[in-house]
Parts: structure tokens; sequence; C-alpha cells
């Protein structure tokens, strides 16, 4: 039994390295956002659809300012990324890991903005 249980728990373990990267604007910005969202057909300064920018650091602060409020749960960003109509990206949603960081961005206070 002592050994059924060991093996079902290193199981578990296997693949759940924690997130090492620092929940700031500027991984958030620079390592999910910029990349995920500021593609030049997207949220990027050159197309700005709906206003919003990924693409540079300067441009995400600017655009995130009307998208983050003092909770995460609150968030307008966290809020299109996890819908289930409307998700954003829409063809490559975020991977779970990048919505928990800049949920936990957010709920320590979005520092950076």
């Amino acid at each position: 039994m002592k050994f059924l249980l060991c093996s079902v728990l290193a199981v578990v373990a296997c693949g759940t390295t924690p997130d090492e990267r620092p929940a700031t604007v500027e991984v958030v910005v620079l390592s999910v956002l910029a990349p995920s969202c500021g593609q030049v057909q997207c949220h990027s300064t050159t197309t700005n659809l709906q206003g919003y920018a990924f693409d540079t650091l300067d441009a995400a602060k600017d655009s995130l300012r009307g998208l983050v409020a003092t909770t995460a749960a609150d968030s307008e960003l966290v809020e299109v990324m996890r819908s289930d109509s409307g998700r954003m990206p829409p063809d490559s949603p975020l991977a779970e890991e990048d919505i928990v960081l800049i949920e936990t961005w957010i709920d320590s206070g979005a520092q950076g903005l």
C-alpha cells in the first residue's frame, strides 16, 4: 500500500514544475502578451485593434491601464482570456500558467503600471 501511494504521488508530481517567472509587468508583457497578443495583425502599434497594443512595453502599459482592475477577478484582461465566447487570443488561447502569472501580477498590485 505504501508503495502504491508513493507511486501515485510521483506520477502526480511529474510535469508540474512551478512557474519560476516573476510576476512583473515586464515579464507579463514581454513573455506573454507581446508574443501572443501583440502580433502585427492583432493588437500591435501598427494595427492598434480596439485601441490596444501589446507589442512594446510602453504601448502595453498604456493599454493595460484600462484593462486591469484592483483584482484579477474584476479585470477585463483576465475576463477576456478566460471567456468561453470571445476568448482572446481566439485561435490560440493562452496557457493556464500564463493566465495565472497575469492574475498573480494583478492581485499583487499590478506593479509597473
